[in-house]
């Protein structure tokens, strides 16, 4: 039997503890130590942990010979050098989204990952739930008809969110929505429809230069020559909404809101669909990433994807 894995994850903000919950689920996967620049945090999140070694310093981390592989959720604009240095120490790698901070960090984090032999894989949870699932079928089995356009609404009352008060998110350099939320949609668009060929993007920005965007307007086109709307804007009365939706000729279907599955019939409006209810196979990261860890077939998102999704992201932002 496969002994269990050990963890050690740098980064211990929203997203870090998340899944550090999710990490706590299963039997198979160890906590070993926990790095975050606020050394405060990384001694409460150690005591809760049952007082496992904590750092402040990633590098000191990555010194122990018992952790197999890191978990990096840090800002953007750190994954380069927090995964080239794992790397470098021979440990496995977890990555948050979006891969890198540019598109030569993410082509030589590709290619260091391929050099190095060792499991890469990123956080990107849609492609796991079943709503994706449901997503996938429903284009298999041509029940959507032709795909005449597909919609990614993105609208914001602020930016960052009241939940999301950090002192990067917001920025300019590493933050915004278009970093944040846009990857997940296009890791699942060049999953169901392959990679997108062609970019033109407008994107406004505040007065203040180290500010983060307010809106953008971008045409994404498939090689199929689908056309791909996204429509981003911060400052608007409406509650916060996002949306992802795939028209069809025959049918639409939508995933609003992270969770919830729509779907609109023949000149019909949208309707909820009971995941539940549904016989529908659903995938948990963790599992997941055990297997990989452990040399069999998993369902697992790698670089090679990130890169591809980054390299999209970067012509959005600066096209």
């Amino acid at each position: 039997m496969n002994k269990s894995k050990k963890v050690g994850i740098v980064g211990l903000g929203v997203i870090g503890q998340r899944l550090i919950s999710e990490f706590q689920k299963s039997s198979k996967i160890q906590i070993g130590a926990v790095c975050d620049f606020n050394i405060e945090l990384a001694e409460k999140t150690s005591l809760a942990l049952g007082g496992i070694p904590f750092f402040e310093n990633y590098k000191d981390l990555l010194l122990m010979d018992d952790i197999d592989f890191i978990y990096v959720a840090v800002p953007p604009a750190v994954h380069y050098e927090v995964v080239m240095a794992a790397f470098s120490h021979k440990k496995h790698v977890l990555c948050e989204k979006p891969l890198a901070n540019s598109e030569q960090q993410a082509d030589s984090m590709v290619k260091e990952a391929e050099i190095s032999g060792l499991v890469h894989a990123m956080h990107f949870p849609l492609v796991y739930q079943k709503a994706f699932t449901y997503m996938q079928n429903s284009l298999k089995d041509g029940k959507l008809g032709e795909i005449k356009r597909i919609h990614l609404k993105m609208h914001f009352h602020q930016w960052p969110r009241p939940w999301q008060q950090t002192n990067w998110i917001g920025s300019r350099e590493q933050g915004g929505f278009i970093r944040e939320i846009t990857p997940h949609y296009l890791q699942i668009i060049t999953r169901l429809f392959g990679n997108i060929k062609k970019v033109e993007s407008s994107v406004d920005y505040p007065n203040d230069p180290k500010a983060s965007e307010v809106g953008v307007i971008a045409v994404l086109t498939l090689s199929s020559g689908v056309k791909i709307l996204v429509d981003g804007l911060v400052g608007q009365a409406e509650q916060d909404h996002i949306s992802f939706t795939i028209h069809g000729s025959e049918q639409s279907i939508s995933l609003e809101d992270w969770r919830i599955v729509k779907i609109a019939k023949l000149n019909e409006s949208m309707e909820i669909v009971d995941l539940e209810s549904l016989e529908l196979p659903e995938f948990h990261l963790v599992d997941e990433l055990i297997k990989c860890l452990n040399g069999e077939d998993a369902y697992i998102v790698d670089f090679n994807e990130g890169y591809e999704v980054q390299k999209v992201l970067e012509k959005i932002i600066h096209h």
